[in-house]
């Protein structure tokens, strides 16, 4: 119960973090990291699939309805990633950064996907923009390069916290 609660306290101070207007002036083009996507990915390749799942709807409700956009679209975005991340993460565990790197980098074009052609389907129409303008792969290389030193902080908070 532990391991949950750190997630949630990570999950609650980047949400927080992601509203302010530090956040925006972390970027390169104007794209900035998904720091909530970091964390959840790690978070389901630790912990595995059905608590990656249950993370990313709870984390992805929550961004809905900071937004006040469609409801759910977040929600069922983020959870595909945690359960996604979370089964690959439990077939390949070993504590390795390198996987939680690649698993991350395909995670956000599976994100940029998911909610490019749920927004064209239910929001409007060229919302698609996102995905094809490549600022989604300058935002995957973003998360892939900030991964790491999370990762690393990450599991040693774990491991203590565990114990």
């Amino acid at each position: 119960m532990k391991k949950y609660l750190v997630f949630i306290i990570l999950f609650a101070l980047f949400i927080f973090f992601q509203s302010t207007d530090i956040y925006s002036d972390i970027s390169i083009n104007g794209i900035s990291p998904d720091f909530i996507l970091i964390i959840l990915s790690i978070g389901a390749f630790i912990l595995g699939p059905m608590p990656g799942q249950i993370l990313g709807f709870l984390v992805g409700l929550v961004l809905d309805i900071i937004s006040g956009e469609l409801l759910g679209i977040s929600a069922f975005t983020y959870t595909v990633i945690g359960y996604g991340v979370g089964f690959l993460g439990k077939k390949i565990y070993g504590s390795n950064i390198l996987i939680s790197v690649i698993l991350l980098f395909f995670a956000t074009l599976v994100k940029a996907f998911l909610l490019s052609m749920l927004g064209t389907i239910f929001l409007k129409a060229g919302y698609f923009g996102y995905f094809s303008q490549g600022r989604v792969f300058l935002e995957a290389v973003m998360n892939s390069l900030l991964t790491p030193p999370f990762f690393f902080i990450i599991t040693r908070i774990e491991r203590r916290v565990v114990v």
